[in-house]
């Protein structure tokens, strides 16, 4: 079946994030200005998923979620077709989504006022967590090599204190899509192995790759570093179903498992029944929209990016992965808050502020091109007439 990721749905009322952060946080109106901030999507999810909700909502009756073998098994088998890896159904956690998985890891393994290392620019949220959680952020910059992002372990080497205790990193990367080489992957597993950190490997965009660049799931890659990992996924962003707020904690080792266990208990293990039926529909029957999705994807990631670079001291990250372009608006002469007026208020478009992403970031912006492309056309006509 052919889908139609073309059709045109009117999101703006559906209180969807997207759209009603519009005036709360960029106060403008989204009637009139492009949304290209949250990590969703505009399209329906695969068919699998709505058939499967329309029955559930047929049946009527929406009591705690029982039995989960068959959800266990689907997370299993896709992680397998997809990814050729293998799980075993002991090592699965069912959370409430990734940052609440984090969240709990970071209770498990760690104290207040203990440092948790991230390579910024990094999705926003992770600051949030850490802080919430009474722990401390410690940022170490992403060097930029020939235009995209790589690890500096000897930065990382010079400003270890002895406080670090765990490290969150994306795999791929948010924002840019960087797909991490097997020998970055080796030698940051390595490095935590040396130092006694664990690595927290979240990898919720590992399914959005595009044809020219693949990716290798973290323990497959270095799969010595089963000892030290918790690997957290999800289907939301994959399958466009981040409001059922479901996910997977992966710990092959029994040790950490154990602790994390303790945790999830004291949290509570009941989980989302929408959601459990959500992420098994998807990973069950929908591939197929998900291969179509990325072809579509794929054409909307070069609309964007060659058009970006006909802007005068504009840069585009290549994107390898995901549908989170990631901009360098460095080289204009304004300020961050002339930024985003300019983006804001002269062209009507929405991105995320790179000030979120970490302390270097201040004039860059994270582009969500998960829409129709008739809206990344408007989305680019008029970036192109505020910056050319």
């Amino acid at each position: 079946m052919i889908v139609n990721f073309d059709k045109y749905i009117d999101n703006r009322h559906a209180n969807l994030s997207k759209f009603d952060g519009l005036k709360s946080l960029y106060g403008t109106s989204k009637d009139t200005c492009i949304s290209m901030w949250v990590a969703d999507m505009d399209f329906n999810p695969p068919k699998s998923v709505i058939k499967a909700l329309e029955k559930e909502v047929s049946h009527g009756v929406f009591g705690y979620y029982g039995n989960n073998k068959s959800f266990i098994n689907s997370v299993k088998t896709w992680m397998k077709n997809r990814h050729d890896w293998d799980i075993s159904e002991e090592w699965c956690s069912i959370v409430h989504g990734v940052n609440s998985g984090i969240g709990m890891g970071l209770r498990a393994f760690s104290d207040p006022g203990d440092q948790i290392l991230l390579f910024s620019p990094i999705y926003y949220s992770f600051f949030n967590t850490i802080k919430n959680n009474g722990r401390v952020p410690k940022e170490i910059p992403l060097k930029i090599v020939e235009g995209q992002y790589e690890v500096d372990f000897n930065e990382l080497d010079k400003n270890l204190s002895g406080k670090e205790k765990i490290i969150i990193f994306c795999s791929p990367h948010n924002p840019g899509g960087k797909i991490w080489s097997k020998e970055t992957l080796t030698t940051l597993a390595e490095f935590c192995r040396n130092n006694k950190i664990l690595i927290f490997m979240d990898e919720i965009h590992h399914d959005l790759t595009y044809s020219d660049k693949p990716h290798t799931t973290f323990l497959k890659a270095v799969p010595e570093a089963e000892k030290i990992s918790l690997i957290f996924t999800a289907a939301t962003k994959t399958f466009n179903i981040a409001g059922c707020h479901t996910g997977t904690t992966i710990i092959p080792n029994p040790k950490l498992r154990s602790i994390y266990d303790r945790e999830h208990a004291a949290f509570g293990k009941t989980p989302n029944r929408f959601g459990m039926i959500m992420t098994e529909a998807a990973y069950s029957g929908g591939e197929e929209w998900l291969n179509q999705l990325m072809h579509y994807l794929e054409k909307n990631k070069r609309l964007f990016t060659n058009a970006l670079r006909l802007l005068n001291n504009v840069k585009v990250f290549d994107l390898e992965s995901t549908y989170l372009a990631w901009v360098d608006f460095g080289q204009l002469d304004i300020t961050e808050l002339e930024l985003k007026d300019m983006l804001i208020k002269e062209a009507g478009v929405a991105p995320s502020f790179g000030s979120g992403f970490g302390k270097n970031s201040g004039k860059f912006a994270r582009f969500n091109i998960a829409c129709r492309t008739e809206i990344l056309d408007l989305a680019i006509n008029r970036l192109t007439k505020t910056f050319l």
